[in-house]
């Protein structure tokens, strides 16, 4: 196995690239990859930045020229479903890309040309259970009452479902009022993961996870939220969760 790790903002990566054992770092794309060793795994990290270009030629150079056999995208996200706080974590089961709507020539939602809607995430059951892990074990050693009071926090909950990708930051509740209606099943809004799906997808079924930390309501305060969210409590949750996730996989390196 050989895990590649990405994330779409620095914050979203910091703790990940503090703790892993780098031997190896190279330029590529405009990217600079992270080889090493974490969590007991070999892995690949990048920054991916944001967007599902970005994230989807990340990941592409991922899978071509370092050879991983799994990817895991770890970030933020705007809560769609109205039972979503910030703190809570949302798992992907499932991915569409929101806007993508080349009616009347294909239906809306639907990849022009590939006949797909929705991608379905094959590492959503690890992922979730490395959330529900984290949370119960380390996340109040992590993140500290005051800090979490700050936010409104308590204990977070964790998600397993849809999530919905567009190249748009959701700051208004008109907008995510649209999605919820069009999407009712959709947990949270982002921007990077239908992209990686995509890509995993075409490149013959990777296995991944996409996981994201509620950082905001969608909503008129999205941004001020997402900013303050991002800098203070992200990093605990994303580079938490994955590492265990990725030590859950100890003992499986012959699996794919």
């Amino acid at each position: 196995m050989k895990f590649g790790i990405l994330g779409a903002m620095p914050q979203e990566v910091a703790l990940m690239g503090r703790s892993m054992d780098v031997h190896r770092k190279v330029e590529a794309g405009l990217r600079t990859f992270y080889e090493g060793t974490w969590g007991g795994q070999d892995v690949v990290l990048a920054l991916s930045r944001v967007g599902k270009i970005s994230a989807a030629v990340t990941t592409l150079l991922m899978l071509e020229r370092f050879g991983v056999t799994h990817i895991v995208f770890s970030g933020v996200a705007g809560a769609v479903d109205p039972r979503l706080r910030v703190g809570d974590v949302a798992i992907a089961d499932k991915l569409i890309q929101h806007d993508m709507n080349a009616s009347p020539l294909f239906p809306r939602y639907e990849i022009p040309l590939l006949g797909k809607t929705e991608f379905g995430a094959a590492l959503s059951e690890p992922a979730f259970v490395a959330a529900r892990s984290y949370l119960d074990s380390q996340f109040e050693t992590d993140v500290p009452m005051n800090r979490r009071h700050a936010f409104g926090m308590n204990r977070p909950e964790v998600y397993r479902g849809l999530i919905v990708s567009g190249d748009q930051f959701i700051a208004d509740t008109a907008t995510t009022s649209g999605l919820r209606a069009a999407l009712p099943e959709a947990l949270c809004t982002e921007m990077e993961g239908a992209a990686v799906a995509q890509v995993c997808h075409e490149m013959g079924s990777v296995p991944f996870a996409v996981i994201r930390v509620i950082s905001d309501q969608a909503d008129h305060a999205a941004a001020v939220d997402f900013q303050r969210f991002i800098d203070h409590v992200a990093e605990h949750l994303t580079g938490g969760i994955v590492r265990i996730l990725l030590e859950s996989f100890a003992g499986k390196s012959g699996e794919k």
